[in-house]
């Protein structure tokens, strides 16, 4: 995809079916118009290790649940994918991942307003995510909020399972089936009540992503180097969020 002279309608109106073999290459290339902006500099030299997950999940959840592109979202569409499907869907692999979110997403949105001139609802947005930005922490751990499979991932994390690993959560998804919950240290009725829906299709994908982000996110902590707060606009190295 030709980042020079990007399109960012170009899944407008198009079929589920067509956008889905583009998607992640829509994304990336956004992603990384972002990260070599003037507002993607600036927010790379306080988040040097952190871009370009959050807004590709805002894009993706926002596309794939809702049927929303990006020029078409309104406050109230943004405010649905931050406040009930990132806490429902997406799990941490630990706590200060979230610290990168609503920054990330603030320099986006006035990345999209000054490079695409994304009008519709943009002040009003941004202004939605500097009022929420100190209490979002809350909101994406509050656990009456998850779902299925971030409640799933959460428990195997907190009962010391390696939840970043395949081996891992099949390890703990065996003591679930084997009913052993009784083991376990924490909330073990919630956890029973979902021993019956363990394999729906959702759940798997929900669980595929969840570990994608842990994985991604395990590696940036291993590595430091890929950013550096020099006097010149970084370059982001491409990979799929």
């Amino acid at each position: 995809m030709d980042n020079t002279r990007f399109d960012i309608h170009q899944i407008d109106g198009v079929d589920y079916k067509d956008v889905e073999p583009i998607l992640d290459d829509y994304q990336d290339a956004l992603i990384n118009l972002f990260t070599n902006s003037p507002e993607g500099w600036i927010y790379l030299q306080s988040n040097p290790t952190q871009t370009g997950f959050w807004i590709a999940q805002l894009i993706n959840y926002g596309y794939c649940h809702e049927g929303l592109t990006l020029s078409q979202m309104t406050k109230n569409d943004v405010q649905l994918v931050i406040e009930e499907l990132f806490p429902r869907k997406i799990s941490l692999l630990s706590p200060e991942d979230i610290d990168y979110a609503i920054p990330e997403l603030i320099a986006f949105w006035q990345f999209l307003k000054r490079q695409f001139h994304l009008v519709r609802d943009t002040d009003e947005i941004l202004a939605y995510l500097n009022k929420i930005q100190s209490k979002y922490s809350g909101i994406i751990n509050d656990s009456s909020r998850f779902g299925m499979a971030k409640s799933f991932i959460t428990m195997g994390q907190n009962a010391g399972f390696d939840m970043t690993t395949e081996e891992g959560i099949k390890a703990f998804m065996d003591v679930c089936n084997a009913n052993n919950v009784s083991q376990l240290v924490f909330e073990t009725k919630r956890l029973s009540s979902l021993l019956p829906e363990l394999n729906p299709t959702e759940f798997d994908l929900d669980i595929a992503t969840n570990s994608r982000h842990q994985e991604v996110s395990a590696q940036k902590r291993k590595k430091t180097g890929d950013i550096t707060k020099s006097g010149s606009k970084p370059k982001r190295k491409k990979s799929k969020s």
